[in-house]
Order: structure tokens, then sequence, then C-alpha cells
């Protein structure tokens, strides 16, 4: 799907604001552990107002699977073979594909942000589990994957999408569940994972090296090696879609990985991991469960090779310190506070439409949220009562409501932090727009960790509402009067990820397109993501690249080579 947004991540079209939220990006919020992955956050994409609807299958139970898992779970196809149904059965807990199966009534408990009901319990990894996923991931790697033809990973990838595919309804049930996304949401984005799988499969395959002028006799060339066994550390606002865009780009370049779902949302990075063992040898891909801790013993294991790691900076810098001691290198895809700039000249329908998926998508839980509303002071009354109309006609309710646009926030200390900052501000001064008839920023139904869509107007600008990422829909606005004013108040942030501006001045545009510091940005629309297009971060946000033909970068390292045809010449 190369060239165009992916269907999760369309455009906010004409309609009423009650059509169904598709949205899909990755966001953050302060992290309650350092090393956990488990952050308020995760990262890429859009939300825009698209079509929703229930899936055409009845979606299986979120836990059970209603099915019994398939005794063959653990055999490996051969190339080209077919898969006739997913894997299925209760989650339990342990590291899968050849790792321990622990007993899954003990544990940390795996919370409905929905209801506040516990979901299952699965154990924390402990100290010898992650070493042993570690070590099957060493002897894979080194006895079978690296020297796995190209051709072959490739086609091992498609059968992986093809069981995304196959898997979608029950996978995206455990999205709904585990991680309070809406029905219609949850299915797209494991639609984008299925996509972003056989992208790296074509990946697999491309030339990436170069040959260099030498003397007579003298070969001279370049390549890219796999660096060995990766540590995928994952976020809980994009469970599934994030895990698999590193585990793909790993996988497709010969590496193998150990992959660390956020302790809040394993559910379905279990299920991909079992499915996938049916697909890849034994040791490719292995999961491990837990917070802090785990992530440490991955971090500071000696041979695990490479991180990449999505989640907070607070985190982020945890991460890299860790590697840091053991020069390990470490992608980092880390927090946002994006701004969005709106000038007089803009189209200000279109731009409105898409500050709200901007700052309300995925429940504000996405790294590239525009959560900084910068306006033309001349049109700032009517564009923010423009926004304040589309975001109160938006439905918080529960997931699997087929009217529902924003579902739960993913913990209760989420849903207090997004509070506590609307209140500070309001207390300094702001003023605070709720949708008609509602009072507090909270929305509890069934007991779930629900909050409002927020507009935060004239919040000082060191206050949290402005400041810190909330991973939670609350926008804030500030007004400008001229073009370097607004630029300076972009740039009023130490993160870098992503940026928006709308402006009808094609020499505008240009300007700032050019101007504004962030690894993402978008002129007169927001959201864009394709498999296809790498991306990264600046400043805080984190460095690294993920997606697109630059995530060979992190996940290979360059190898220099001189071949004599007269040895000794």
């Amino acid at each position: 799907m190369s060239g165009q947004q992916h269907p999760a991540l369309a455009p906010v079209t004409e309609g009423s604001a009650n059509t169904r939220a598709d949205d899909r990006s990755s966001p953050r919020g302060p992290v309650p552990d350092p090393v956990t992955g488990g952050a308020d956050r995760g990262r890429a994409a859009n939300t825009l107002l698209g079509e929703g609807g229930s899936p055409k299958r009845p979606v299986p139970d979120p836990v059970t699977g209603g099915a019994d898992r398939d005794s063959a779970a653990n055999t490996r196809p051969g190339k080209g073979s077919s898969l006739k149904r997913p894997v299925s059965g209760p989650v339990t807990g342990g590291a899968v594909n050849g790792g321990p199966d622990r007993d899954g009534s003990r544990g940390r408990g795996i919370v409905d942000p929905a209801t506040g009901r516990v979901l299952t319990r699965l154990p924390d990894t402990d100290a010898p589990g992650v070493a042993d996923a570690v070590a099957r991931a060493d002897t894979a790697f080194r006895t079978v994957w690296a020297d796995t033809s190209p051709a072959r990973r490739a086609g091992l990838l498609r059968e992986l999408a093809g069981l995304l595919r196959e898997d979608r309804d029950h996978l995206a049930a455990l999205e709904r569940g585990n991680a309070g996304k809406p029905t219609a949401r949850a299915g797209a984005e494991v639609d984008f994972a299925a996509d972003v799988v056989d992208w790296f499969a074509a990946a697999a395959r491309y030339p990436v090296g170069e040959t260099h002028p030498a003397a007579p006799g003298l070969r001279t060339y370049t390549d890219r090696v796999p660096v060995g066994v990766c540590a995928a550390i994952c976020p809980n606002n994009y469970p599934l879609l994030l895990a698999v865009w590193k585990i793909a780009a790993a996988l497709a370049y010969g590496n193998t990985v150990v992959v660390k779902p956020a302790p809040e949302t394993p559910l379905s990075v279990r299920r991909l991991v079992e499915s996938a063992a049916r697909v890849l040898p034994p040791g490719v891909l292995s999961a491990v469960y837990g917070g802090a801790e785990t992530g440490r013993l991955l971090c500071e294991h000696a041979d695990v090779a490479m991180v990449s790691f999505t989640g907070s900076t607070a985190a982020g810098r945890e991460v890299a310190r860790r590697c840091g001691d053991g020069l390990k290198p470490v992608s980092l895809e880390l927090g946002g506070k994006s701004p969005v700039v709106v000038f007089r000249d803009a189209d200000l329908d279109a731009a409105a439409r898409a500050v709200v998926a901007g700052f309300t998508g995925n429940t504000g839980q996405m790294c590239v949220a525009g959560t900084r509303l910068i306006v033309d002071r001349a049109v700032h009354e009517e564009f923010v009562a423009r926004v304040a109309e589309l975001a109160g006609a938006l439905r918080v309710g529960p997931p699997e409501d087929p009217r529902t646009d924003l579902g739960p926030l993913i913990s209760r200390a989420a849903a207090d932090r997004a509070a506590e900052a609307v209140k500070e501000a309001a207390e300094r001064g702001a003023r605070v727009i709720l949708p008609p008839g509602r009072r507090e920023v909270r929305h509890g139904p069934d007991g779930g960790f629900y909050v409002h869509p927020v507009i935060v107007d004239g919040a000082p600008f060191d206050t949290r509402a402005w400041r810190e990422e909330l991973f939670a829909p609350v926008l804030s606005v500030a007004a400008f009067d001229t073009d370097a004013q607004a630029l300076d108040l972009a740039h009023d942030t130490a993160y870098g990820l992503s940026a928006s501006v709308w402006t009808g001045d094609a020499d505008r545009a240009e300007h700032f397109g050019r101007a504004l510091r962030a690894g993402m940005v978008w002129v007169n629309t927001w959201g864009d993501t394709e498999e296809t297009v790498s991306v990264s971060g600046m400043g805080q946000s984190g460095y690294g690249r993920e997606l697109g033909i630059h995530a060979v970068e992190g996940y290979t390292r360059p190898r220099a080579v001189w071949v004599a045809h007269r040895p000794g010449r």
C-alpha cells in the first residue's frame, strides 16, 4: 500500500462527528517504571473519523478464544504451506516458541481498562526464563536464521502475514479487551500489522551493499550483516502493531527476536508469538513478560546485540544508559508533544477535523498526538469553537459498542493524571472546554478508565497541559500573531517527533515544512503513515528508524570486505 495512507489511518472525511474513529498512532506518556516499555504511549498514526462497524465474523472471547489449541502449534510447515486455522485457546503465562509454559493462575493481573476487571494473570518472566529465551534466540541465530536465504525468510514472513490475517478477529478481540480499543480500530490495526510484515518480506530481498573501485586482482565491497539477537521492548498503546514493526524488520534482515510486550497489554503479542511458532524455526521469535526488571535483564544480557524500545523519554534514557554500559546499539522511539499550527488562510473545516483526530485518536494515546494547537489569533475563537463542536460530538464508551469513538485509557493512573493536569491549568486561569453537559474530565461507565475529550485554552506555558505528554485526549491551545511567533511556540518543547501546519499560502507551507524541527512533518494533512516510509524522532523524541527501507540501518551493521584473487599478490 505504498504511496497512500493505510485505511486504518484514513483522513477525516465529511460526515457527522459520530462516524466511527478509525485512527491509529503511537504515543506515550509517563511510565511508572523506567525499563518496562509499559509507558502510556506508543507510536504511529492517525485517527480520523472514518467508517466503522462490527466485524463480519463473530469475535472470539478476548481471553479464551473459545477453541482448543492446535496440538501442532510448535510444528514448522514447509515452504508454501497453508495453515488451515489460527491458533486458539486460553492465554497462560510464560515464554513462547519453545520456552517454558507456566501456570496462568498466578502472576500479574491483566486488566480490561473498559471495566477494571482482571482478564487473566500472567507471571513475570524471571532471570532464568529471560536467559533461556535469549539463549534459544542466540542458538537459532547462529545455527539457522542468519544463514537462511533472504528468499526463504521472505517466504516465511509472508506466511506470518497470512497468519495475522487468518487470526484477525481474535487478535482484534484481544486488543479490544486488553487495550480498550474500539472493535473497528483494533481490526484496522491488525490489517496494518499484516501489511507491515508483507513489506518487510519484500525488503528482505532488497540489495544492500556497494562495490568499490580496487586495484587489479582485488575486489572490494561493502555489505550489511545482521546484528544477532534483538530485544523488542514495546508500549501499551499499540500492543500488537508496534511489536510487529520491530519483529518484522529484525527477522527480515536475519536477526532473531525476544519481544517484551508492555506489562499491561501482553495478550495479543503472546498470541502472535504462539502462532508464529507454527511457521518459524524454534527460538527465532520468543516472548518474555513483565515490567522494569524484565526489561533490565534484556538490556543488560551480554548476548542481546541490539535493543529497540518504544516508550516514554524517561524510560528511553534508562534503556540507553543500560545498553550504553555494554556499548550496545539501541533504537529509541520516545515521547511527543506535537504542535499543530493553523493559519487564518487554511481550510479551517479540514484543519478542525484533523485537529480533533490528532488529539482524540486512540483516545489520545499516541506519540504523534497533536496535543498543542497553535492558532492564528484572527481566527482563534472561531476555530476553537469548531474543534470543540466536533470533539464534543464524539462518543466515549465501551469498546464493543459500534457507536463508540473513544474507548478507555489504559489505566486508572493515566485517567487521574489527565484530570489532574486539566485541573492545574484551570486553577492557573485557563479556559477548560468539555463536551456539552459534562462537568468532569473523568467518565466512568462500568468502572472503566474513561475521560472525555478536553480543550484547555490559554494554559500557562509551564503547566503540565502544555508541556507534558499526557497520553490522553487533552488539547492545549495558544494564539499567535506572527509567523515567527508561531514557529517559536511550535518549538516550545523538548520533543521533536511530529508537527503539522495548515495554510493556504504555498510559500509559507514550504517554509514551515523545512523549519519545523520534527521527525515527521505534515503540511495541510495529518497522520499519513505508510509501511514504506521510514520515520524517526528528533530531540527528546529519540533516534533510530522504524519502517521503510532505512529500518535496515538499525538491524544490521555495515561491513567492508577485500577479496584478493591472487593470494599474497
